[in-house]
C-alpha cells in the first residue's frame, strides 16, 4: 500500500502515520525505515517554518517514529521484536558538533544561505545518529522482556548512484557518470542488513568500510560526535518542533 507522506509538512506526516497505524493496528509494524533524505538544497523554509533539509531528514522522521510507536510495540509483543532503522551518512561523521540553531522555530530561510547547504546536510545526518543513539538509550531503560524488544539502528549507504548523487553532481557543474559508482542496490545493503539480520543488536551502526563495499559494523567513537549533551539537545529540539516524545 502506497501512503503519501510529505516530509516538508508535519500535518502530512501525521496524516500518513494515522493511515499506517490503522493499516497495521492488528498486526503491528515490524520495521520502520527512516530513509527519506535531501542534500545540497537551498536555504528555504518548510510548511512549518523549518529548514527544508532539517525537516525532511530529521524532524519528520522523529515525528513519524513517535506516531508509530504503538504499532511497533504491538509487533514486538506479538513476535518478540521490532526495529527502527534510520539512514544517516558518512557526511554526519566528525566535526562540527550538533548545533541547535538549525532547529530553531522559524529558522527556515535563515540558516546560512545557499553556501551553508552542506553544513545543514551534515547537521541533519549527525542528528540521525544522535537520534538513534538516544532512542536506543531510552528503549533500553524501558525494556520489558515480556513485551518484546524494539531495536534502534543506524546505517550509512556509502557512495552510490542515487538521485541525490545526480543532484549533487549537477550542483558542481559536472555530469554524473553512474558507471563509476556503486549502484542504488549496493547503497541499500547496510539498511537491509539492519532490517533482516538476526545478529544485529540495538544501538549498532552499519555501513560500508569507506565509500563502498559490503556493510560492516562501524564503531561510533571517535568518528561520531554523539556525547550525552548533544543527544539531549537534539531530542529537545525535535520535541520543540513536533511535540513531546516520551518513552
Amino acid at each position: 500500500q502506497l501512503i503519501e507522506c510529505d516530509n516538508l509538512s508535519f500535518e502530512s506526516v501525521r496524516n500518513a502515520a494515522a493511515t499506517l497505524r490503522e493499516a497495521t493496528e492488528t498486526s503491528g509494524l515490524d520495521v520502520l525505515c527512516c530513509n527519506a533524505g535531501i542534500m545540497m538544497q537551498p536555504d528555504r523554509a518548510s510548511t512549518d517554518g523549518y529548514d527544508i533539509t532539517i525537516s525532511t531528514n530529521v524532524l519528520s522522521h522523529f515525528l513519524l517514529t513517535r506516531e508509530m510507536m504503538p504499532n511497533l510495540r504491538r509487533a514486538a509483543a506479538l513476535r518478540g521484536e521490532a526495529r527502527i532503522v534510520t539512514m544517516s551518512s558518512g557526511s554526519g561523521f566528525g566535526a562540527p558538533a550538533f548545533n541547535a540553531r538549525f532547529y530553531a522555530p522559524g529558522s527556515g530561510g535563515n540558516c546560512g544561505g545557499d553556501q551553508a547547504s552542506y553544513e545543514r546536510y551534515h547537521q541533519s545526518k549527525l542528528a540521525n545518529l544522535l537520534f538513534t543513539s538516544s532512542l536506543h538509550d531510552k528503549l533500553r531503560k524501558e525494556h520489558d522482556s515480556s513485551q518484546g524488544h524494539i531495536k534502534a539502528l543506524a546505517c550509512t549507504p556509502g557512495l552510490c548512484g542515487t538521485d541525490m548523487f545526480l543532484h549533487v553532481s549537477s550542483t558542481k557543474g559536472r555530469p554524473a557518470d553512474l558507471s563509476t559508482v556503486p549502484s542504488v542496490e549496493d547503497g541499500a545493503c547496510a539498511m537491509l542488513k539492519c532490517i533482516c539480520s538476526p545478529e544485529i543488536e540495538s544501538g549498532e551502526l552499519w555501513g560500508p568500510p569507506g565509500m563502498e563495499g559490503a556493510p560492516v559494523k562501524i564503531r561510533w567513537q571517535p568518528i561520531v560526535l554523539a556525547d550525552e549533551q548533544s543527544k539531549v539537545r537534539l531530542w529537545e529540539a525535535c520535541e520543540g518542533a513536533v511535540g513531546a516524545f516520551e518513552l
